[in-house]
């Protein structure tokens, strides 16, 4: 009985579907880390993990990083808004 050899693949070679980073993902990261601009970075962020949600591709890490951030700075600057009235407050 002669040996198989396999000249053929029983499945066809297909390229692996390249999944691209989400670029509103990235953005909102990035507007999120500047500080002044982390109200839009905020709401990219969600923009951008809504969009992942429903096109599977990657960047939901930075989306969520970029909400978190966004949220910190918003934070941040209402306590410190709130500090300086009261303070200034103080004064009369």
């Amino acid at each position: 009985m002669p040996a198989r050899t396999h000249t053929e693949s029983p499945r066809p070679n297909r390229p692996a579907v390249s999944r691209g980073t989400n670029q509103t993902a990235i953005l909102a990261l990035v507007l999120s880390v500047l500080g002044i601009t982390s109200p839009i970075g905020l709401y990219l962020g969600y923009r951008a993990k809504a969009t992942i949600a429903r096109t599977r591709e990657l960047g939901e890490p930075f989306a969520r990083v970029a909400i978190w951030i966004g949220w910190l700075y918003i934070v941040v600057i209402v306590l410190a808004l709130i500090t300086y009235f009261w303070i200034a407050g103080q004064g009369s």
